[in-house]
């Protein structure tokens, strides 16, 4: 293999480690190499167009932004989900390994680095990328339609991919995906058990795949039952906390849900932004302080974005009979999307709380004139009524 085509991107933050990787991957050689410091600083020269990247190989314990955070931004994106990623560290910590290996990297190494390892090691992941056996290649086909929303196809390629290479725990995993994805639960459940028994790289996410499925089937014991296994294998990824906390609060378990969803909080303080269910799921278990906390963390610059979330604090304030906070926050949401129903029919109640009833009926009145079937606004007004009526 002619090495010298690839583009390698090393990042270290020690100067010395990073030399010494430099050197090696020139004496394999690949003549094209790019460095940097930090994840932050990796991932801006993976986005330069003219850098051409073909394969990253990362520290993973760094400043700013440490080789996971790297891989995840990598894994996550449309564009560069594809490259190959060699993880190389000095950790003694299966918490942290288990963290990488669950975002699929092609290889980690212990340090200290030998050559002929590291040679071993990108050549691999080199031809399994741009030079693939043809199991690899109906692998890659079956991941991309799936992140493409392109089930059927995926399904099609990642068949013949099992048919060439039966027992792969990556194949029952993407395929047990796209059977979810389709609403196949039964086959989506067989397949995560099958990469569940034939994987260690894998293993956990076929757990968290099999807790959905028990979700969606109602089966709550051995929904919890899977997710504290994979808590116990890796326990420091919060959206795993967070299914936990939701599973609990289903089967009515309010203490554990709320120590679970803590948790998830405290292992993500450092996310600029959550997903919208974390605040969903603070509100429903009482956690106002927490939710307006995620509000204010994941404010934007005033896109549509930040209409949920000013809506969700007017929510929370409301609910603490803060009528003044909430006002503020519902006014700037509807400076943003002044004809927006939830927005105007939820302004209408604090303004209902207020008692200015008449400037509750114009916002109900707006609403309805939008929609003439909007029942909580119909009812309100009726409500309205009745209190002057008295």
């Amino acid at each position: 293999m002619n090495y010298k085509d690839y583009t390698c991107l090393v990042v270290e933050d020690n100067l010395s480690t990073l030399t010494m990787i430099v050197n090696m991957v020139a004496n394999i050689g690949c003549q094209n190499v790019i460095t940097a410091r930090n994840g932050r600083e990796a991932w801006e020269k993976i986005q330069s167009p003219e850098a051409g990247i073909d394969i990253v190989l990362s520290d993973m314990v760094m400043p700013e932004e440490d080789g996971l955070k790297l891989l995840q931004h990598i894994r996550n994106s449309e564009k560069y989900w594809h490259l190959p990623f060699i993880m190389i560290t000095c950790v003694d910590d299966m918490d942290r390994i288990m963290s990488v290996t669950e975002e699929h990297i092609d290889a980690y190494l212990v340090k200290p680095v030998t050559e002929a390892v590291l040679r071993a090691k990108i050549y691999s992941a080199i031809k399994k990328t741009y030079d693939p056996d043809p199991y690899h290649r109906a692998l890659f086909l079956g991941k991309k339609h799936l992140r493409e929303g392109q089930y059927e196809m995926a399904i099609q390629c990642l068949e013949e991919a099992r048919d060439l290479q039966p027992g792969q725990s990556a194949t029952y995993f993407n395929l047990a995906q796209a059977k979810e994805k389709i609403g196949k639960m039964d086959e989506a459940e067989a397949y995560y058990k099958r990469c569940k028994d034939c994987s260690n790289d894998l293993y956990v996410r076929s757990l968290d795949g099999l807790a959905r499925i028990y979700h969606h089937k109602g089966d709550h014991a051995n929904a919890l039952a899977v997710l504290n296994t994979a808590i116990e294998i890796s326990p420091n990824t919060p959206d795993r906390h967070m299914d936990l906390a939701l599973e609990r609060k289903t089967v009515g378990d309010v203490a554990g849900a709320k120590a679970s969803l803590a948790k998830a909080l405290r292992l993500s303080r450092k996310e600029a932004q959550l997903p919208h269910r974390y605040i969903e799921a603070c509100l429903d278990l009482g956690m106002d302080t927490e939710a307006e906390a995620i509000m204010h963390r994941s404010m934007g610059g005033g896109d549509k974005e930040d209409i949920v979330l000013l809506n969700q604090m007017g929510i929370v304030c409301r609910r603490r009979k803060e009528y003044e906070r909430a006002k503020k926050y519902y006014l700037r949401a509807l400076k943003i999307a002044p004809d927006d129903e939830s927005l105007n029919y939820n302004y209408a109640v604090l303004l209902v709380d207020l008692k200015d009833y008449q400037t509750a009926r114009g916002y109900l009145y707006q609403v309805l004139r939008k929609n003439p079937d909007f029942e909580k606004a119909l009812s309100l007004i009726i409500e309205l009524d009745k209190r002057e009526d008295a």
